[in-house]
């Protein structure tokens, strides 16, 4: 089925990039910032079924600052995944 949509169309987008991104944490070794980031994807994923603009952002903002931040403990995949997500985000047009 194809999305005709733009808003629909950028929403997939977004949320297939968050799906790489929690796929790469789950493959990282259990630890608090594993959780935490997990837990801010489910955040994200929410904001984004609801279009809560400011949610979203802070959701979005609060995720990419803990994964990019340097000295964060997680591997070059979840960085790689979590660059996708921002470039996703941005392409939607979506606060981050």
């Amino acid at each position: 089925m194809t999305i005709t949509n733009k808003n629909d169309a950028n929403k997939a987008a977004v949320l297939a990039a968050l799906t790489e991104v929690r796929s790469a944490l789950q493959n990282e070794a259990d630890s608090p910032q594993r959780s935490h980031a997990l837990q801010q994807c489910d955040r994200l994923a929410l904001a984004i079924g609801q279009f809560h603009a400011e949610g979203l952002r802070f959701a979005a903002f609060t995720l990419l600052k803990m994964v990019q931040s340097p000295g964060t403990p997680f591997s070059d995949p979840v960085h790689v995944a979590t660059r996708g997500l921002k470039h996703a985000l941005e392409t939607a047009g979506f606060p981050h």
